[in-house]
């Protein structure tokens, strides 16, 4: 599918996913339908691969996704007016964490909770030196060089950290569920479904 109408699409898509990252390096943004559909605001579905992204103030490494399809609301855009959605919809596929990136994230206010319930719950209120990522789970330091080998567990969607009978509930976004769980040294992976609402389609 190509022409004015899909350019037109395809540009606001874009603007509207770099509205919602304070940071992305990289976008490849794949668009699905015929133009017929289009011209009457139904996408077919879209395709989004990215890397180095901040979203909501979590570094992410990369992240690849697939729509259901998508209805829009093509007026506003022939205006110039930001994108608009007529419904909500489903998204599914992974994203790609690093350490590096996530020691940032939890030095900073947007994961400031997180690092203060490991440290009381884990690190014995000793505030967080370093969160490393390990094939066989999490390797937590204090900043006086206390450590704590925990357990990351997916549990009924819900991301853990466990070390022995104590553990941390990573707060997620009730619109986002996670259906899988792969570690590696430096690197996590999940994989699951988002839920998109038009509220969110607005750049703020």
């Amino acid at each position: 599918m190509s022409g004015p109408a899909l350019g037109l699409v395809s540009q606001a898509i874009r603007l509207w996913l770099r509205s919602l990252c304070s940071r992305l390096d990289h976008l490849d943004l794949q668009l699905e339908g015929s133009m017929l559909r289009l011209m009457s605001g139904h996408l077919q579905g879209a395709r989004v691969q990215a890397d180095g992204l901040v979203f909501q103030g979590l570094a992410i490494d990369a992240v690849q996704l697939c729509s259901e399809p998508i209805s829009i609301d093509v007026t506003p855009l022939l205006q110039g007016k930001p994108l608009q959605l007529r419904q909500r919809f489903t998204v599914q596929g992974w994203v790609r964490f690093n350490e590096e990136g996530l020691n940032r994230c939890l030095q900073s206010p947007a994961l400031q909770g997180l690092a203060s319930d490991l440290a009381e719950t884990l690190l014995n209120g000793e505030p967080l030196g370093h969160f490393g990522l390990q094939s066989t789970g999490v390797e937590l330091a204090s900043q006086q060089g206390r450590q704590c080998h925990c357990q990351l567990l997916l549990e009924h969607g819900a991301l853990l950290l466990r070390h022995g009978v104590q553990q941390v509930e990573v707060p997620m976004d009730p619109a986002i569920t996670i259906e899988q769980l792969e570690l590696s040294t430096g690197r996590m992976r999940l994989s699951g479904r988002s839920l998109v609402s038009p509220a969110e389609a607005a750049p703020g």
